[in-house]
């Protein structure tokens, strides 16, 4: 059989000049096929591999007829269709099986039929796919197409929440594309690892786009248009979070045209979600709507509810904050009722048990082969099944007590924090609703005596009323979500609070962050006092400083953070009470979360305000 080229040229090449449709020319087709794939040509993919398939059948070669049925699997996988793809995928492994054909072959369909139950949402079947794999790798120590299956578990370990033992899986994989001839394996590895390290508890923003970066050009060169538009994406969404506003559309836009091109629909799903968030960032809401809208239709149309209902939630909280509260109830709606589909937490635990159950059996492996030669082999395993199981029994004790104690710390936790919501609700929305009510059984009488100059103004109150209502809701859920719990968050909380504001008053506004609070954690008590705080010298600031220039500065130096917030106004005589509200509550604060508040003002010669904290 003569050897088949590779590359898209001479494959091309040899198919003109091989004039017998003989085996090697299937193996050809399917060689052309997997160029065109890597390059998104879908259709014409499809049509070789309809060619090649006719002629393995019509030949009776079955190993070819295997290949062609796991590139039709691959390609239909490409174009986020994984339920047309299952079936062309699981007829090659059943020849493979049926034929004994190479362990290379199997590795390579095992991992493929991981990645589609994967997005098919059986986690169960994806892991034990995904195992079988790597153990057919390690065992006859393949090298060619092994990558997928060590990014395989650590996206089933992410999904879990299990982020720090992923890792180790995508630190392998790293390990494995370095050994792989195929560049394509690299820029999956290391896109994979940015996911890792910017998804962990605390992310790793700057190290996760390190490896993005180093992906791009890897497959910018290696003509693999899908992970190029992963890659892209990604770096879109590490200069959103780090708060480059136009970077992240520049990526996000070469993304959009690479799967508007290739209809890679999921990939263009998500970059819709990412351009919407950016655009709701920099206020441009007319834009946002329209991308968060198509990418809601976009999860819808491929059936995933995970995204459909983060999708929903992202628009729920769009509409409520322009305004929209209609459409925003309409979408809370919708998600509440996409919250049954979230993942099933017993599918998580017993996909970490096979994890589990797989390094042990490795383990049992070694142990076995060492002892193969040994007159007292069965003796020895019969006390390693002995010690296993008193092991078993005392993990599985030791387990219960830990799960015991973990749940009473979560409840522990839950009620602190319902009592926290309660008390906020008390302090922000209690009085106020109070209000609304008296202000609502007024207006029944006002419009009995034919006042509606009072009508006018006790519905103008009511209507602030509830602003003020809603705004304070808003700032307890920021609060409480833990994704809000570094300082660069509540940094880019009160930017955005504060522009506006100055804005209004044609204050000429500068607002500074250092790159390592993305890095530095907070607690909900801290981040709560710390934007309050901030919140309320702006407040006083744009109230009654007359100023033209201001400044809002977030330092970390030394262990110690520093929010400085100064302005050129007219200044006031500190010693003097009331001449600015909230000064004891701000102190208060400042003392709850371990810090100081210092006021330096004078008449005529501005204000500054600084807030200092050795440790959060």
């Amino acid at each position: 059989m003569a050897q088949v080229p590779r590359t898209l040229d001479s494959v091309v090449v040899y198919l003109k000049n091989h004039p017998v449709r003989d085996t090697s020319y299937v193996l050809a087709l399917n060689a052309y096929s997997w160029q065109l794939l890597q390059r998104s040509d879908f259709g014409r993919a499809d049509s070789v591999l309809r060619r090649a398939a006719q002629l393995a059948t019509r030949l009776h070669y079955d190993y070819g007829l295997q290949q062609t049925y796991y590139n039709l699997g691959l390609s239909y996988y490409y174009q986020d269709k994984s339920k047309l793809a299952l079936p062309y995928t699981r007829k090659a492994q059943q020849l493979i099986t049926r034929r004994h054909f190479p362990a290379k072959d199997e590795q390579m369909v095992l991992s493929l039929l991981g990645v589609i139950y994967f997005t098919l949402h059986d986690y169960d079947q994806s892991l034990r796919l995904y195992l079988g794999a790597i153990r057919l790798t390690e065992t006859h120590r393949l090298t060619y197409r092994v990558t997928p299956a060590y990014l395989g578990v650590g996206n089933v370990l992410r999904v879990m929440h299990k982020k720090e033992e992923a890792l180790v899986y995508y630190r392998k994989a790293l390990l494995a594309a370095e050994q792989e001839p195929e560049k394509r394996m690299m820029v999956l590895a290391k896109n994979h690892m940015g996911d890792a390290l910017s998804s962990l508890d605390k992310p790793r923003y700057a190290e996760a786009l390190t490896y993005y970066q180093q992906a791009l050009p890897i497959a910018e060169t290696c003509g693999a248009r899908g992970p190029l538009s992963d890659v892209l994406t990604n770096i879109g969404q590490m200069h959103l979070d780090l708060g480059h506003h136009a970077k992240a559309v520049a990526y996000l836009r070469r993304s959009e045209k690479i799967c508007t091109e290739d209809s890679l629909t999921d990939q263009l799903g998500a970059v819709c979600w990412i351009m919407g968030r950016t655009y709701e960032v920099t206020r441009q809401y007319a834009l946002a709507e329209q991308y968060l809208s198509k990418a809601l239709q976009l999860a819808r149309q491929i059936g995933d509810v995970d995204e459909t209902r983060t999708r929903t939630q992202t628009l729920a909280n769009f509409y409520a904050k322009t305004a929209q509260y209609q459409r925003a109830y309409q979408y809370q709606q919708q998600t509440t009722q996409l919250n049954d589909s979230l993942f099933n937490v017993q599918s998580a635990r017993h996909a970490q048990e096979l994890a589990t159950q797989y390094e042990t059996e490795k383990k049992e492996q070694q142990l076995k082969l060492l002892n193969e030669k040994s007159q007292r082999a069965s003796v020895e395993r019969n006390a390693l099944l002995l010690v296993g199981t008193l092991l078993l029994l005392l993990g599985v004790a030791v387990s219960a007590w830990l799960l015991n104690r973990a749940r009473l710390r979560r409840l522990q936790e839950a009620q602190t924090l319902r009592q926290q919501i309660a008390h906020d609700l008390h302090d922000e929305v209690g009085s106020t609703l109070s209000s609304i009510s008296l202000l609502s059984g007024m207006v029944n009488g006002l419009i009995a005596q034919n006042r509606p100059e009072s009508v006018e103004r006790a519905i103008q109150k009511i209507n602030t009323d509830a602003r003020q209502i809603l705004e304070a809701v808003d700032e307890i859920i920021w609060t409480i979500n833990p994704g809000n719990d570094s300082l660069y968050r509540i940094a880019l909380r009160l930017q955005e609070y504060a522009q506006p504001l100055m804005e209004s008053k044609n204050i000429r506004f500068t607002f500074e962050t250092d790159a390592a609070l993305a890095d530095l954690p907070v607690s909900m008590d801290v981040r709560r006092n710390l934007y309050l705080i901030g919140k309320e010298a702006i407040n006083n600031l744009v109230k009654y400083s007359e100023a033209t220039q201001a400044t809002v500065r977030f330092e970390h130096r030394k262990d110690q953070l520093s929010v400085l917030i100064e302005d050129n106004g007219r200044g006031f005589d500190p010693a003097r009470p009331n001449l600015r509200t909230g000064q004891t509550s701000m102190q208060q604060r400042a003392k709850a979360m371990g810090g100081t508040l210092t006021v330096r003002s004078a008449p005529g010669q501005g204000t500054t305000l600084e807030l200092t904290a050795a440790s959060l």
